[in-house]
């Protein structure tokens, strides 16, 4: 199994990869900066921060990381937003040139739109992972304690509109997504996603940086801690009044936070009373230096109101402190049940406080609990995440080689539609003139050449047996191979979604005219043929071009194509399923290893072909007619080849397998 995973920025990235890299299935890891100088946080596990073997499969590409620093500090209401905006899109166009052909691609939400998009094209099963809620529940939420606390603006910024589009995206264009927690996979569930494309996987903890001090030294205050970006998502007016509370009967303790102010709630507290609630604040600590911390509290604080799984509740945890955390930080996957902290519902101040009072009331409860916390946290070890990550991933690869419909009845619908007398088989018959377009001096006279997706060999099949030493076809219908073989040919029935029935390396040519459109899989069709085509083996491949300016008129006069599907819940009844542009199907051949040679028509073109677009049996007889019966020059027929992206009615690519196959 090869996965390749992209981050720009941290999260839990580094541990994903480090596990992934010590089972053998990394092949690339493409991020945005691994420069712990500049930024702390950015400091790879010790297992692989030298591993010259894990650091030759990394990719850096630092710079929007560096833009997006800048703009974030800019002194204006949505410069965090744009920031965002600018750094994952940038850093997300540049990583989709550095995808390779890999079996997995897990990329962050809301940086990974073309990425995956690259990743698909190549074959890959692709996951995003996406730490938090559905971004449409994170946007509600938190606009609705900015509306409450009088901070909202009247229209959502047009950055925070299109980060929230993009990532929506990602959610329905990607096979999987996924969560680390109950709370996230719910809002996911809620807005109408298969449960199974959601996975959940609960983050680790690095037991090696957080474990219990050897001895536990009691202030002689109590002190709160709270570790976290400081906003309203993290429910902060919450605790703080929770706090107010508090101190209003009588209670004396420190409350402490960790982390940088977001811009809206830096300005709506430096307004509000509930600032002096605060006694410390550090903007920065980095994870070598967060264990102390946890040392000197009694408690760790979270009030979010929207969150995946806070990773620093295992982190505290391990560190032996209890926890007090709502429901809405995920903080479930990790206390459960037990008594190593308490849950409570989100944005109810007073439960805060009450949770809270617990342990001003009995400090040695406070420590019975963080003892039992970290005995639990000894189970959260990152080697339990790749563990869980693996089976998961090695679920999805066995599940993408399942053919999506059943063999037999695909079978039985070709049977039918190459049955001459009964069935509804195109008439279509090859030209002299377009077997000398399709064939005129690329195969040698003892070539041997397979022709993929061969129906009832009644086109081209005739002329090119003669041509060649040996001609093997496939196709799944067993009435086409019955009549290919009454041809002479040497004709197998097969699926071509499963490994073709031929060792590598075995043809000087291939042919696979006007089949990869009906195909669910055309990729693997094509990378098979590849495989079994020798070094310099040359493939004849065509398809109906939907990039046709009659395709494109007719998208603009009635917003429609040229497709016939009939059944929906079989779409492969209507015999084209897939649709290219020169530029797509070009593209799939160069993925799959194959140098591009030469790109014709098929010699069928007419300027009159526009006039379908307009609709009517008149104009539809009108084209043909005209089609039929003016000569080329009058059609300008000759702009199929001058500019056959557009003007070409069926692309015609000859392509190579190099004769030194590239990685």
């Amino acid at each position: 199994m090869r996965v390749t995973v992209s981050v720009a920025g941290r999260f839990h990235a580094f541990h994903l990869v480090e596990q992934l890299f010590q089972r053998g299935h990394l092949q690339r890891f493409i991020t945005s900066t691994l420069n712990a100088d500049r930024l702390p946080n950015r400091r790879l596990p010790e297992s692989i921060r030298t591993n010259a073997d894990f650091l030759k499969r990394v990719i850096e590409i630092p710079l929007p990381e560096y833009l997006g620093y800048a703009i974030r500090k800019l002194p204006f209401p949505d410069s965090q937003a744009l920031s965002f905006f600018i750094k994952d899109n940038q850093y997300d166009r540049k990583a989709a040139t550095h995808i390779p052909n890999s079996d997995l691609f897990v990329g962050w939400a809301g940086q990974s739109l073309f990425q995956l998009r690259e990743a698909k094209a190549r074959g890959a099963k692709t996951i995003i992972e996406r730490g938090s809620t559905h971004i449409a529940e994170q946007f509600r939420l938190i606009e609705e304690e900015r509306k409450k606390f009088g901070v909202a603006s009247p229209v959502r910024s047009r950055w925070e509109r299109l980060i929230e589009e993009k990532q929506i995206k990602e959610y329905h264009e990607t096979d999987y997504i996924m969560v680390p927690s109950e709370f996230a996979r719910q809002s996911f569930l809620a807005r109408g996603f298969a449960p199974d494309k959601i996975l959940q996987v609960r983050y680790g903890v690095d037991l090696s940086l957080f474990s219990p001090p050897k001895e536990k030294v009691k202030s002689d205050i109590p002190t709160f801690l709270f570790v976290g970006a400081i906003g309203f998502q993290k429910g902060i007016p919450y605790l703080l009044e929770a706090i107010r509370l508090l101190r209003s009967k009588g209670y004396k303790f420190r409350f402490k936070l960790i982390g940088r102010f977001e811009l809206d709630f830096k300005s709506w507290i430096d307004r509000s009373d509930l600032r002096s609630q605060i006694d410390e604040h550090i903007p920065f600590v980095s994870n070598s230096e967060l264990a102390s911390h946890f040392y000197n509290a009694d408690a760790l604080t979270l009030s979010s109101v929207q969150e995946g799984l806070a990773l620093v509740i295992a982190e505290a945890m391990a560190c032996g402190l209890p926890i007090i955390a709502t429901e809405n930080t995920g903080a479930r996957e990790f206390i459960g049940t037990s008594d190593s902290g308490i849950i409570v519902r989100a944005g109810d101040q007073e439960a805060l406080a009450s949770a809270m009072q617990i342990f001003l009331n009995d400090r040695e409860e406070a420590q019975r609990r963080g003892r039992l916390a970290a005995e639990q946290a000894r189970t959260f070890e990152w080697a339990t995440y790749g563990d869980e990550i693996e089976q998961a991933y090695l679920g999805i690869v066995a599940r993408s080689k399942e053919i999506k419909s059943g063999d037999e009845e695909i079978a039985s619908f070709y049977n039918e539609y190459w049955d001459r007398e009964h069935g509804w088989t195109p008439t279509h018959s090859f030209t002299t003139q377009q077997l000398d377009l399709h064939f005129k001096n690329t195969f040698a006279s003892g070539d041997s050449v397979l022709d993929v997706g061969c129906g009832d060999a009644s086109n081209y099949q005739a002329w090119l047996v003669n041509q060649v030493r040996d001609l093997k076809a496939l196709d799944i219908s067993s009435l086409g191979i019955e009549r290919a073989k009454q041809m002479g040919i040497d004709a197998t029935q097969h699926d071509l979604s499963k490994t073709f029935p031929y060792s590598s390396n075995s043809f000087e040519g291939a042919v696979c005219i006007e089949v990869l459109e009906h195909l669910y899989d055309p990729k693997f069709t094509v990378s098979e043929i590849f495989r079994v085509l020798k070094p310099g083996g040359l493939l004849v491949a065509s398809v109906p071009n939907n990039g046709y300016f009659r395709e494109r008129l007719k998208a603009f006069t009635k917003a429609e194509m040229s497709t016939s599907i009939s059944d929906f819940s079989n779409e492969w009844k209507g015999a084209h399923i897939r649709f290219y542009s020169l530029k797509s199907f070009t593209r799939m051949l160069d993925v799959c290893g194959f140098e591009i040679e030469s790109v014709q028509s098929n010699g069928d073109g007419s300027i009159f072909d526009g006039l379908d677009a307009f609709g009517g049996y008149s104009m539809q007889h009108a084209s043909s007619f005209l089609r039929r019966k003016l000569p080329r020059p009058m059609k300008l027929a000759m702009l199929e080849n001058i500019w056959p992206s557009l003007f070409a009615p069926h692309i015609i690519v000859r392509a190579r397998k190099p004769k030194e196959v590239r990685p």
